[in-house]
């Protein structure tokens, strides 16, 4: 006899506790998905297969988590949501097979997919830099530790579109292949936790880039491979971009359950010099969910900065005053007072170190809207101007939305001075 499916209780009652139907639910997911990158087509269909037992694939499981997150104000997991069992492994669930599948599935971007021709990867098979009988060393991981250097400090000045690829590449044809090899024992700790350094410099990449699938599989894929080496603070610096990236694509509830966590590991297990870095986030996600916390976390973030010494370094980059007053400015954004984000956005900039031009041109282009919105317009075109000096070194599409979002911003007092200057430059410098 057939078996039967056991009708998913779970998902009816959290569909009811929303108040939603499953077309709504459908719905949601698809339009989620497209943010991150997929495409998606469920319907309410769907979703009755699922209230009727049906467990679907990734990445729905999570999808479907995250809308109800946001829909009901408290976390729920897919397992919570009756979509996935509890305890189960999940295929791929390694640091090199999540690394490599996220590779194989960067689509457009021009990196290294392993695997043979027609098998789903989007590159051909290179040589393997880490041959049978080759021991992958120390000097390996010294030589991905000075490369991952170099290309942060290169996305820092000229933004994602200038290490994507170098980035990429080196990923899947030379670390991967590190990864899968006979490695001593002393080393591996060492290689697993640079590999995660990269493969975190690669989410943010994506991130910054606009691709968020492949953002989100790549922070996975750090965190699969910190928690590998035993780098519990690797892990919290991953959850730490996952939070980013949600509180930018506006799921307040469910960047602040990743900055919770994040804040919880990174201060226990990071160098205090790193604290800042975790507590300035979840200030930023408590402030955007509505918790009063924020303004504790972002004391206490304060302090952690001043203990520092003023900056703090990590793997990939330093937190300084400057990123903190950034932070800081988000929070007040998330209060709705103006005249404190304006505040902290000059003290930024005056903190930014000048090599950093895509952090520079985001606190700019946010400057400009910020004075744009209270009807600041000759301040706001001041910033703008600035901003555009710097946009044409600068390949980010976080930079780009910024300046559609000015422009488009400008565009009803085209007939002030000052504002017909910022829209004829900015026409210019696109057709340049």
């Amino acid at each position: 006899m057939r078996r039967l499916r056991t009708p998913n209780r779970a998902l009816r009652a959290l569909l009811a506790e929303a108040g939603w139907s499953g077309a709504r639910l459908a719905r949601e997911v698809n339009s989620l998905g497209a943010a991150q990158g997929f495409t998606l087509t469920y319907d309410r269909t769907t979703v009755s297969h699922w209230l009727s037992g049906t467990r679907p694939r990734p990445p729905a499981p999570e999808l479907a988590a995250q809308v109800l997150s946001a829909r009901i104000g408290r976390r729920v997991r897919a397992v919570d949501a009756g979509l996935a069992q509890a305890g189960v492994r999940v295929p791929g669930e390694s640091g090199a097979e999540l690394l490599d599948a996220a590779l194989k599935r960067a689509g457009r971007w021009d990196v290294y997919a392993p695997g043979e021709p027609g098998d789903g990867g989007s590159g051909p098979t290179p040589f393997s830099y880490a041959p049978d009988g080759v021991r992958v060393g120390m000097a390996h991981v010294e030589s991905a530790r000075q490369l991952l250097a170099a290309l942060s400090r290169s996305d820092d000045v000229f933004g994602s579109g200038a290490v994507r690829e170098p980035l990429g590449r080196f990923l899947g044809a030379v670390v991967l292949p590190w990864l899968r090899a006979a490695v001593p024992p002393g080393v591996r700790r060492e290689l697993f936790e640079v590999a995660a350094q990269l493969a975190y410099l690669c989410g943010f990449v994506a991130f910054d880039g606009g691709r968020h699938a492949l953002a989100q599989r790549m922070y996975g894929a750090a965190a699969r491979l910190a928690e590998e080496a035993g780098d519990r603070a690797g892990r919290a610096v991953a959850l730490r971009g996952l939070s980013v990236q949600a509180h930018q694509l506006g799921y307040a509830a469910r960047a602040r359950d990743l900055a919770e966590e994040a804040a919880r590991v990174g201060v226990r297990y990071a160098p205090s010099r790193q604290h800042a870095f975790f507590l300035g986030q979840l200030a930023v996600a408590q402030a955007a969910s509505g918790d009063p916390g924020y303004l504790v976390r972002l004391a206490q973030a304060e302090r952690c900065l001043e203990r520092a010494g003023g900056a703090g370094e990590l793997p990939v980059g330093a937190f300084h005053p400057g990123a903190l007053a950034l932070q800081q400015a988000y929070v007040h954004r998330a209060r709705g007072d103006h005249r404190a984000t304006v505040r902290a956005l000059e003290t930024s900039l005056r903190h930014r170190p000048p090599d950093e031009r895509r952090s520079t041109a985001i606190t700019l282009a946010d400057l400009a809207l910020t004075h744009l919105g209270v009807g600041h317009l000759d301040r706001a075109c001041a910033a703008a101007h600035t901003f555009l000096d710097l946009h044409p070194a600068v390949t980010s599409a976080r930079v780009d939305t910024r300046l559609h979002t000015l422009l488009a911003g400008l565009r009803p007092h085209g007939r002030d001075r000052a504002a017909r200057g910022v829209l004829e430059r900015a026409r210019e410098t696109r057709a340049r």
